[in-house]
This record gives C-alpha cells, structure tokens and sequence, in this order.
C-alpha cells in the first residue's frame, strides 16, 4: 500500500520516473512508464508501475539511490 509520496523524480527523456513513498519502518520505490493513448491524441499521457513492483530501502537516501539507478538501467 502507497501511504505518503515524499519523493519523485523523472529521467532526462520524461519516458521514466520514479517515486518514492514512506510506509511505516521505510521506504517503498515505484518505477513507472510513460504511457499515452493514439485515441486520446499526444497530449494525454500517463504513467504506470513496471511490472518488476516495488523496490524497499530503510533510508530516503537509499530509496532515491535505488530509484536512480533503476532510471539508468532503462534509459
């Protein structure tokens, strides 16, 4: 469960991102894809989890070096 966004952040083409949640003893990390529809024309998009699911940290630190790294592995 997604509790407290505290963190997010896009790779240089916009195509990723990552967010980071806080849950209770630490930190959740969702990779997402840009997704957009031919039917609803280019400027309607969206973003949606891989589906590899959630990645954990204990620290905010850590949760966002995990995030990044993530981002450099699909770019």
């Amino acid at each position: 469960m997604r509790d407290t966004l505290v963190y997010q952040e896009y790779s240089t083409n916009q195509e990723y991102r990552f967010e980071v949640y806080r849950n209770r003893n630490f930190y959740e990390i969702w990779v997402q894809r840009k997704i957009s529809d031919d039917i609803m024309g280019n400027e309607w998009f969206s973003y949606s989890d891989l589906s590899d699911g959630k990645h954990c940290a204990d620290t905010i630190e850590r949760a966002i070096e995990v995030g990044r790294e993530c981002l450099q592995c699909l770019i």
